[in-house]
């Protein structure tokens, strides 16, 4: 599994685009859910790990797994209702253990 840095733009998704992708999303998610019988009250949010470690692990077979961090974190301030994260945005752009750790694997 290589992981390829880039250095390419970022591109934030327009708002009608993102109401076409979040349709999908969520179609996906009660797949997940359906094909799996979660029957728990956070049956949702496992779908969603599910789903979110497989992208992962394309991302980083593919060399992308830096973009798509950084496509997530640009696009965190146009996140869906019921997807925005609770921190701000600004606070995540402080160097963190995790983050070094990153960059001295990937190194």
């Amino acid at each position: 599994m290589a992981i390829k840095n880039t250095t390419k733009d970022v591109e934030t998704i327009e708002e009608a685009k993102a109401a076409d992708l979040l349709l999908v999303v969520n179609d996906g998610i009660m797949q997940v859910i359906e094909d799996h019988d979660i029957n728990v009250q956070k049956s949702r949010y496992k779908a969603m790990r599910a789903i979110a470690w497989q992208a992962f692990i394309e991302s980083i077979d593919a060399g992308d797994f830096h973009a798509l961090v950084e496509r997530a974190s640009t696009n965190v301030d146009n996140l869906p209702s019921g997807w925005e994260l609770t921190a701000k945005a600004a606070n995540a752009k402080e160097a963190t253990p995790v983050k070094a750790r990153s960059k001295e694997v990937n190194a």
